[in-house]
């Protein structure tokens, strides 16, 4: 069994051809921690332009991508990563762990 990461653009949220799937997951744990490096990548993509935390939730939300996994949830994880800033590359390096590179 293989899982799979639905990533999308909050700008279109849940518009089918504005989302696309990352599939070939060995298990459900390595899709939820390639979304968790996803979303971080996206917040700290934001965090120079939107260095408020407020602000910055709120331009991630608009402006950002999502990603959706078994076992991941958005809400907890967008609020740890928006009050701990990412300390090392792997912290947002969801492409290393993409299945199909």
């Amino acid at each position: 069994m293989s899982h799979s990461v639905l990533c999308g653009d909050f700008a279109h949220y849940q518009d089918p051809d504005e989302e696309w799937s990352v599939d070939g997951f060995r298990t459900a744990e390595a899709a939820a921690e390639y979304a968790r490096r996803f979303i971080r990548d996206q917040v700290e993509g934001l965090r120079g332009e939107y260095p408020d935390p407020a602000a910055l939730e709120q331009a991630f939300l608009a402006f950002g991508e999502y990603a959706i996994a078994p076992g991941f949830e958005l809400k907890p994880w967008l609020a740890h990563c928006i009050a701990q800033p990412a300390t090392k590359r792997a912290d947002t390096d969801y492409q290393a762990l993409d299945p199909n590179p």
